[in-house]
């Protein structure tokens, strides 16, 4: 058998960034498996996932690049809607197909987690890691950021911005929203309008393939595998002693390591762990799987579900409306517990009618993922129980109204621009078009071993198992304000210096 010191299971935004650190010490072997295909050269990454907007999520679906997961029926939809959950399946994850947004949690959202037992996961502590990866080409100089991180950060300047862009911005300020430069400098996240920040450099996404991936790839200590399905941690006992894959001909390969990494994500990683014998009890019995560890793997599933209010403007040109849909550029703005981000975009051929997309940053549903067989090719059930609660209704409700009174000021009246929604239309709105922001998180919750709510502790260890942790999006214990792929890259830098003894 093929031995390694460190095996880390996914190639994404935490994945990647782990195995590269891990890599910097020439006396650890480090195996990177991805189940997507990987770009050594990088002259051969399709320029969809190259250039950073224009194509984004249109790859969603894909077989090749993305898992096509999808949500249960569980969600209150009517018309068969189904709601489609993007996940990049390629070396780089969903950072190569994402939308670029840079963005962090507010201080609030970290320092909420060290409340809940997760020593060393506070706002404080949690800020040098920010600026370790970044290199931020606005506020580098700031005692705030960082300038030498390997993730290049900017955001677009007003004058780049199409009018829709102007009019969203111009509207917050008229409704009494505070104007910032800096959206991640934020001690308070409330009643702001400002420019996204996004990890983007010359319409070049800077997602980890590009980054960390290819600095180490240099180092003959680094091994990455594309088109390697894990199938299953193995394990002597309670220690895991390496991985079960299928490479690229479907043949079973099985590598040994000391320490094995499951950076799987959302879906992935409490799939994988279930399959391991990880799991619910009911669940892994209702697979023919061995229980070695009864944990609550694949719960406290969250996300931001969003809808869109629809709009007709017929001053708005056909080239604004893609200009800012399909590059994602523009302000963005948060108050109390709602955020809005902006993506008009031109409804099929009525190419003066576009959407604010709204969504939730703190939903109370809580969803499940469930292995379903122990073949690793079956994807996981997913429900994420979305427009399940009153009190996401209400939330929700509170953003719809909120978009028809934007809708109202005097910036948005310049271009004629009126709701072809009705403002008690949500309901419906919510029944036949709610969707998700694609920020899937909570599914390996990270706490205490006394909480029985919680399948990792603060150093990322799975509860009675050694040599096992998990990093990624789904050791998050509760969710952050903004997108988050920045805390997951954050995660993968604090899991290498957990190995390392740094943290």
């Amino acid at each position: 058998m093929e031995y390694f010191d460190v095996i880390v299971i996914g190639a994404g935004s935490s994945g990647g960034v782990v195995s590269a650190r891990l890599s910097e010490d020439p006396s650890c072997k480090v195996l990177l498996l991805e189940a997507g295909p990987d770009f050594p050269d990088e002259h051969e990454i399709p320029p969809l996932f190259a250039v950073s907007g224009e194509h984004s999520w249109t790859v969603a679906g894909i077989p090749e690049f993305d898992w096509r997961y999808w949500n249960t029926d569980r969600a209150k939809t009517t018309d068969g809607h189904k709601i489609r959950l993007a996940r990049g399946k390629l070396v780089g994850g969903t950072s190569m197909i994402n939308a670029t947004i840079a963005a962090r949690g507010a201080p609030s959202d970290y320092d909420h987690w060290s409340e809940l037992g997760n020593v060393g996961w506070d706002w404080a502590s949690l800020l040098p890691y920010f600026k370790k990866i970044e290199n931020d080409l606005d506020f580098g100089d700031q005692a705030s950021h960082g300038s030498d991180g390997p993730i290049k950060v900017q955001r677009y300047k007003r004058d780049t911005w199409a009018d829709v862009n102007h009019a969203f911005y111009d509207g917050c300020v008229e409704l009494g929203f505070r104007e910032v430069a800096d959206l991640n400098a934020l001690d308070s996240q409330h009643d702001v309008i400002g420019s996204i920040p996004h990890n983007r450099y010359k319409e070049v996404r800077q997602g980890t393939l590009v980054t960390y991936i290819r600095e180490a790839r240099k180092r003959s200590n680094f091994n990455i595998r594309g088109i390697s399905l894990v199938d299953k941690v193995l394990l002597n006992g309670t220690k895991a002693t390496g991985v079960r894959y299928l490479d690229i001909n479907g043949g079973i390969v099985e590598v040994g390591s000391k320490l094995v990494i499951v950076s799987g994500g959302v879906y992935g990683s409490p799939a994988i762990l279930q399959r391991s014998g990880i799991g619910p009890e009911e669940s892994l019995k209702g697979i023919g799987t061995k229980v070695l560890s009864n944990l609550p793997v694949g719960k406290n599933l969250m996300d931001h579900p969003g809808c869109a209010v629809i709009f007709h403007a017929p001053k708005l040109s056909t080239a604004t409306g893609r200009l800012f849909a399909t590059n994602a550029r523009g302000p963005s703005s948060a108050k109390l517990e709602m955020e809005w981000q902006v993506h008009p975009f031109p409804i099929g051929q009525e190419e003066e009618t576009a959407g604010l997309w709204i969504y939730l940053p703190c939903q109370d549903a809580k969803g499940v993922v469930k292995t379903t067989s122990t073949d690793p090719k079956v994807l996981p059930l997913v429900d994420h129980a979305y427009n399940t609660t009153d009190s996401d209704y209400k939330r929700f409700k509170i953003a719809w109204e909120f978009c028809h009174d934007l809708l109202r000021t005097s910036s948005f009246i310049e271009y004629k621009a009126r709701s072809l929604m009705n403002v008690n239309q949500l309901k419906e709105v919510l029944a036949k078009g709610i969707n998700s922001a694609n920020h899937q998180v909570g599914t390996c919750k990270m706490g205490s071993a006394k909480d029985n709510t919680t399948v990792v502790d603060s150093r990322l260890q799975v509860h009675g198992i050694s040599g096992l942790m998990v990093a990624d999006a789904s050791i998050f214990p509760e969710h952050i304000l903004h997108n988050p792929n920045f805390t997951c890259m954050v995660i993968g830098e604090i899991a290498a210096d957990i190995v390392t003894g740094k943290f």
